[in-house]
């Protein structure tokens, strides 16, 4: 091995060139520190363009026909479109359109806006649709402004906040939440109208006519130009009552403010808006795009410290729901971590290794840590600090270090074979640096997959994949160039005996680091001599049975799994300190009714708090939030008291409060949602469609029942919004002859009822309706319909039931779409300690949803939401799978030069899965997607230990040693390296699998499986993959006599006579069942394209193997000397081939002569190989 030559070399011999490098890199990663954006999650990029289009006046019916279907129509052109959900409700059409992962969003889009702007058959009531993109936010604080103060007061001082917060640096998103909108309500008596000869539609037109701003041009003159303007827009109260209505001929007017009562206040909505029990307007500050978390955060408390001071006194403003705690938290948490991890790993180096090469050794972690930050804010990765990023730094600790590790073993080993020099570094760096690389490349390999996974949540495995790749792309670098120059230049001095103060010190430490690494090297040298080598060896004699045991293990563990003791979730429930509720009334439901049962909730939350209270000496609820959202709906976001400070998780605080609520006359649904990020939605998502509501709703409702039946099923509701009776409006003959259209009366009736909106008007930055309508107590019951007087073409008035008849009937207030059918989604929440949400999901979809489908005409069900979101990641997941281990595979032959080593060493990776599962066991954690993650990272790391070992096999049999001999010295010299790179990955990772905080909870399953699947692997590497390695030996000899055996008997079906040996009957079964299990696989895949039903081609090869069979199990009965009638057995099915199999195991006369041959010519072979198996 020539140590002058080569990159290493260079690097090795030039120390400047080394240590430059290493300071641009930790330069560029410290700069980058003060300039990354720092965001609590990663910017999640929605696939979703929406269409809006307001149709003001029209039924849910109307709007589906009138305009849904003719978008729908439009959008079926535009390429690009996944999925297309509308939504019809009173006066509105929403249709969102969901874009494939494989185009971009934009350009879906401007071909949508082409689309829709050419439909030129929408009704003309209809507004202009407007086309925009669902942007991702994340919450990074609350305030709230609360006290003895007026709505109004409390929502002006709101408004300011919120003009005065968006001046701050960096602060871009804030808006008023929780505050009723303003509105101008005009309330004509109906008394007032009829003396005085008025409509509303005149009240209306004279308020359009009498208050208005317009521009009137110019006078052009000379001097220069005088801009001309009407200006006499009403903005208030006094404004409003000053509008002329009449002019009488004796010169009096009648005014607005004469016959109407004009309100300057809020919309027809209860007030309850309030913040820990009383009156509030809170206000909601968001980061967007590029938006820094915690700099908005740090702005935003500063700004309430100051602004506290210049608030009314009966007023108070208050900061809370702060997320930036939480990324800072995660922040602390992962420089805790690091420490700690540092720490424990340069300990466990330093037990093996001398302390000058642990500490280089270590001194990797942070130039890799800095360099993958110095690249993250590039455009091509475009990572930012968030809490998911910061989940790959903590994961990739242990495995930076491998590389590392190995180099420096191998250069270390070298010195203390032939003496410090820079050769010896050279030489043992250049021994290892291929498989080194190799197997850094492999872990790399595992990971890029993650970047391919589609959707919106790509960005979440994009931040993880691109950390973990960064890291170990620079620890490559670090390892090979930068550690070399380190170890040959460290200095080897011995320590002066006479020196004394604190280079004494150093002295007693270096000896007795020196005593201790001494005493761990004997203890492990006579562990590697006196037990591993021997039982090594043993091993190796037994392969076979070896194989047999770790494959025992590998079943036990899938029966755990399919038995249960381990429970399958696709996404764990992480615990919060935030807990949500969105109330439901029934359709139909008063505003004081809405506001009552709220307020019930909320007196059930103090009574589960005061509970809570006495059992844990200690409140639980820091901040609750009470507000309506509308007239039915209403929503409490309650902030806990931190997780660390308290021993109850969010959970059981929300079963607690769930048990305290009453029954509440119309209430249909109360959901809380105690996870963080909103849960990503349902557990357990289903949907119906169809053509007919009828059939829908009463499909609804039975597996809505049925859902219910479930332990640890709850929060069962649906988007199906009807049950509320509409009353239908139709005219009489008489109508007619008196002028009257079915428009005329729709509008004079809406107008009274609903009220007509005069205009709209801007103050203060807001945006205001003006109403006009009859007085509250003129449209609260149907009598006030009867009692209605509707004004005919010429002036007059008649009683409405004179000209109009109405009807009462069941309405929808909302009809929903997917793909142009009319559709429900059912939804459920899922208690996951209780029950798997995915094994629900699956009974109801193969028994449940089948059995609707055939009781309601026209009805078909399919998954929706998250259980669908949970299959697509599945099948993405599969894919990346796949990817991944070819990859690995490709990335391992190639340094091997072997198509069959990669396949040993790549046995390693699902026994990983049992150290896994373990792990998972111990800690009573639940198998997850973050699991999946950590098992595919685990793919990666577990074979690099084994690359390594079968590497210096290969070159030790190259070197001319007998293969066994290989094998065994291979394990022994490669031990302590092998234990080394395992132990720093899992002490690496022990901080973060014993963390307790509610940051860490997300990333405790992933690296469980990492560190418990990295110690398993360990184990295989040290013991299975030196036998495996002996059994590929054996097969290359087995198998090309297998096939040849298999061959002949296919050749011999017709042959009965002949006698065959023991060895070449069971190389053709076993060829032959070989072949079966393939064809089953075949069968499978074939059968889910419906090409061929399931079974169909293993069937036609059994029947055509039936004689070749027969005839091989009567040449071996010659052979051993039967008659051969016993093969008349195989007429019994199953148990007359396996008596006849049995009977075959004898040594018959050919088999003796054959194996004294073999064993004439070859004394090596052992009775295993020679018996086929």
């Amino acid at each position: 091995m020539d140590t002058n030559k080569g990159i290493i070399a260079w690097f090795a011999r030039n120390s400047v060139a080394a240590n430059l490098l290493m300071a641009i890199i930790l330069v560029a990663g410290i700069a980058a520190v003060f300039t990354i954006k720092k965001q609590a999650f990663p910017e999640i990029e929605l696939e979703v363009v929406n269409i809006r289009v307001a149709y003001l006046g029209a039924a849910p019916q109307e709007v589906e026909s009138g305009v849904i279907d003719k978008v729908e129509e439009s959008l079926r052109a535009v390429n690009g479109i996944k999925r297309i959900r509308s939504t019809a409700v009173e006066g509105l059409a929403t249709i969102r359109a969901e874009i494939d992962s494989n185009f971009k969003v934009q350009e879906v889009m401007d071909e949508i806006k082409t689309q829709v702007g050419s439909i030129s058959s929408l009704p003309e009531q209809t507004e202009r649709p407007v086309v925009y993109r669902v942007r991702f936010q994340s919450n990074v604080m609350w305030l709230s402004l609360y006290g003895d103060a007026p709505e109004r007061t409390l929502k002006e001082l709101a408004k300011d906040i919120r003009d005065e917060i968006k001046k701050q640096p960096g602060v871009s998103k804030v808006d008023v939440v929780a505050a009723r909108d303003y509105e101008v309500a005009v309330e004509v008596p109906e008394l007032k109208l009829k003396e005085y000869g008025l409509t509303l539609d005149q009240v209306v037109a004279a308020i359009r006519a009498s208050s208005v701003d317009l521009p009137g041009g110019a006078i052009r003159s000379e001097s220069g130009n005088i801009l001309l303007r009407t200006k006499g827009q009403a903005y208030n109260q006094a404004d409003f009552d000053n509008i002329v209505l009449l002019k009488f001929a004796d010169g009096s007017r009648l005014t607005l403010g004469e016959i109407a009562n004009v309100n300057d206040g809020f919309i027809e909505r209860s007030r309850l808006a309030t913040f820990d029990g009383k009156n509030s307007v809170s206000i909601r500050i968001d980061a967007v795009g590029e938006d820094d978390t915690l700099q908005i955060a740090d702005t935003v408390k500063q700004y309430v410290k100051d602004k506290k001071a210049s608030l009314p006194p009966s007023v108070q403003l208050d900061y809370w729901g702060d997320s930036s705690y939480y990324l800072q938290g995660r922040l602390d948490l992962m420089t805790g971590n690091l420490l700690t991890g540092v720490i424990l790993v340069l300990l466990a180096l330093t037990l093996f290794l001398e302390f000058r090469v642990a500490f280089w050794v270590m001194v990797g972690i942070p130039v890799c840590f800095l360099g993958a930050l110095a690249m993250l804010p590039l455009p091509m990765f475009d990572v930012s600090i968030n809490m998911i990023s910061l989940f790959g730094f903590i994961l990739v600790l242990g495995i930076v270090v491998d590389d590392a590790i190995i180099i420096g073993e191998s250069a270390y080993t070298e010195i203390e074979k032939r003496g410090k020099s820079t050769a010896a570094v050279i030489a043992g760096a250049q021994k290892v640096a291929m498989p080194a690389t190799f197997g850094v490349l492999t872990t790399i390999a595992a990971f890029v997959p993650m970047l391919m996974v589609g959707g919106g949540q790509s960005a979440i495995w994009e931040s993880i994949a691109w950390v973990v790749v960064l890291c170990l792309v620079f620890s490559i670098i670090e390892s090979k160039l930068i550690l070399p120059t380190h170890i040959a230049n460290m200095d080897t001095k011995p320590w002066d005996p006479d020196k004394g103060g604190v280079y004494a010190l150093g002295r007693f430490g270096s000896n007795t680091l020196k005593r201790v690494r001494e005493a761990v090297s004997r203890v492990l040298y006579r562990f590697i001599h006196n037990t591993y080598k021997p039982f090594i060896e043993r091993c190796i004699q037994l392969r076979y049975l070896t194989m047999a045991c770790f494959f025992a293990l590998m079943i036990l563990m899938i029966g755990v799994l399919q038995g249960g003791f381990v429970r399958w979730v696709f996404f764990p429930n992480i615990p919060s300190d935030f807990i949500q509720a969105n109330v439901q009334m029934e359709e139909g439901a008063s505003n004081e009714a809405t506001v009552l049962a709220m307020q019930e909730i909320e007196k059930a939350l103090l009574r589960a708090n005061t509970e809570l209270g006495r059992e844990f000496n200690e409140d639980v609820i820091k901040h609750r939030l009470v507000f309506l959202n509308s007239d039915t709906a209403g929503q409490l976001v309650v902030e806990l008291e931190k997780s660390e400070d308290r021993e109850i998780d969010g959970f059981e605080i929300a079963k607690r409060w769930r048990e305290q609520i009453p029954e509440i006359p119309g209430l249909k649904t109360f959901k809380i949602n105690s996870s963080p990020m909103g849960g990503g939605g349902a557990d357990i998502a289903l949907q119906l469609r169809g053509t007919n509501l009828q059939n829908l709703q009463l499909a609804t409702e039975e597996l809505k029942a049925r859902l219910a039946e479930y332990a640890g099923v709850f929060d069962i509701e649906d988007n199906l919004l009807g049950g509320n009776d509409e009353i239908v409006l139709a005219l009489k003959p008489e109508a007619e002859l008196l002028g009257i259209s079915l428009a005329d009366l729709a509008r004079q009736v809406r107008y009274g009822f609903y009220g007509a909106e005069a205009q709209r008007l801007q103050r203060n930055g807001e945006e205001i309706k003006v109403m006009v309508r009859y007085p509250q107590d003129e449209r609260r019951s149907i009598g006030d319909l009867e009692n209605m007087r509707i004004r005919t073409a010429n002036g007059g008035e008649v009683p409405f039931s004179r000209v109009a008849s109405y009807t009462m009937q069941p309405s929808f207030s909302a009809i929903n779409r997917v793909n142009g059918e009319r559709a429900v989604t059912i939804s459920a929440a899922a208690d996951k300690t209780l029950i798997e949400p995915a094994k629900v999901v699956r009974e109801v979809q193969n028994k449940v949803i089948k059995e609707l489908e055939q009781k309601y005409l026209g009805v078909t069900g399919s998954l929706d939401g998250a259980s669908q979101d949970e299959i697509d990641a599945q099948v993405d997941l599969m894919k990346a799978a796949v990817l991944a281990l070819f990859a690995i595979y490709a990335l391992m032959a190639v340094p091997l030069k072997s198509y069959s080593q990669p396949l040993i060493i790549m046995s390693v990776i699902p026994f990983g899965l049992i150290g896994a599962v373990v792990g998972h066991m111990l800690l009573g954690l639940s198998l997850s997607i973050m699991s999946i993650f950590g098992l595919v990272a685990l793919a990666g790391v577990v074979v690099n230990d084994s690359l390594i070992m079968v590497d210096f096999v290969n070159r030790a049999r190259e070197q001319g040693m007998a293969i066994k001999q290989a094998v065994v010295e291979a394990g022994t010299q490669r031990f302590r390296a092998i234990l080394l790179t395992s132990l720093t990955t899992f002490v690496g990772l022990a901080p973060i699998v014993l963390e307790r905080s509610l940051q860490a909870k997300i990333v405790v399953p992933m690296a469980v499986s990492l560190a418990f699947g990295i110690l398993f692997a360990t184990v295989i590497t040290l013991v299975l993959i030196p036998a495996l390695y002996v059994i590929l030996e054996d097969t290359k000899k087995v198998v090309p006599q297998a096939i040849s055996s298999f061959g002949r008997a296919i050749r011999s079906y017709a042959n009965f006579n002949q006698p065959d040996s023991r060895r070449e009957f069971w190389q053709f079964f076993w060829v032959h069942i070989a072949l079966l299990l393939v064809l089953l696989i075949v069968d499978g895949i074939v059968a889910r394209t419906g090409i061929l039903p399931m079974g169909v081609i293993a069937l036609s090869y059994l029947i055509a193997m039936t004689l070749p069979i027969a005839a091989a199990i009567c040449r071996r009965l010659v052979d051993l000397e039967f008659s051969r009638g016993w093969a008349l057995l195989l007429i019994i099915p199953l148990l007359g081939l396996i008596v006849l199999l049995i009977i075959t195991l004898f040594a018959g006369k050919h088999a003796a002569q054959v194996t004294t041959e073999d064993e004439a010519k070859d004394p090596s072979h052992s009775p295993v190989t020679d018996s086929g198996f």
